[in-house]
């Protein structure tokens, strides 16, 4: 008497089901992030730290508050939509090797981290930094109020620096625009992360340049090579 048994293949499938939509979506809100966030910059005013007391006076108690404070509500809100953005990049990226899986999910988890610190640092220290230059705080309050976010900037740019890196790594390991994302990723990451201290703005406006190219790779759709 003979039996037979049945196998049940319970494992799962390493590669995420995304199709050429998700692509453009992720490219689409990543590039809305940033079109929003220099907009918004347009109409505020920043001052950063070591400005002299009487310029910091003169630029915060001179500004227009409604239009400041309006352009700021627009950059918190861009960065709603970079949330977005970093959950849907996370999920293209995660296929392949547990190494590059464990990239995306890095990714994601410094991608929700730089959000959270930049929407409760950099936002409201600032705020209430200017209201409080226009309706007679001392001058050093202001000062030490507003550098909290100029500090907090520094470490947001860090962060930053680590998401391209975790990107970078999950891009090379899973084969998937290496180049430009991958290798891109890991070598301006590093940049960042060691460079910050020295020149925070400079290489926040190169992760941004990065940022800007990942998200034209992703609206062009699926590459032909991971198609099913």
């Amino acid at each position: 008497m003979s039996t037979t048994t049945t196998s049940i293949d319970t494992r799962t499938d390493d590669v995420p089901a995304t199709g050429p939509g998700l692509w453009r979506v992720g490219g689409a809100l990543a590039l809305a992030h940033v079109v929003m966030l220099f907009a918004a910059i347009s109409q505020e005013v920043m001052v950063s730290h070591g400005t002299s007391l009487a310029k910091l006076q003169d630029s915060y108690g001179s500004a227009n508050l409604t239009r400041v404070f309006t352009g700021g509500y627009v950059e918190a809100v861009s960065f709603v939509v970079l949330a977005a953005a970093i959950v849907v990049v996370a999920r293209i990226f995660r296929r392949g090797s547990e190494g590059a899986q464990l990239g995306a999910d890095t990714f994601l988890a410094l991608g929700v981290t730089f959000v959270a610190a930049t929407l409760a640092v950099g936002f409201a220290p600032g705020a209430a930094a200017m209201y409080g230059a226009q309706h007679g705080a001392d001058i050093h309050t202001v000062a030490v109020v507003n550098d909290i976010r100029n500090y907090g900037y520094q470490l947001q740019v860090m962060i930053q620096g680590a998401m391209a890196i975790a990107l970078g790594v999950a891009a090379i390991l899973g084969r998937l625009m290496n180049r430009w994302v991958g290798w891109g990723g890991v070598v301006i990451g590093a940049a960042t992360l060691v460079g910050t201290p020295f020149a925070n703005d400079g290489l926040g406006m190169l992760w941004y340049l990065w940022w800007v190219g990942v998200a034209v790779l992703l609206l062009k759709g699926e590459p032909k090579h991971v198609r099913k």
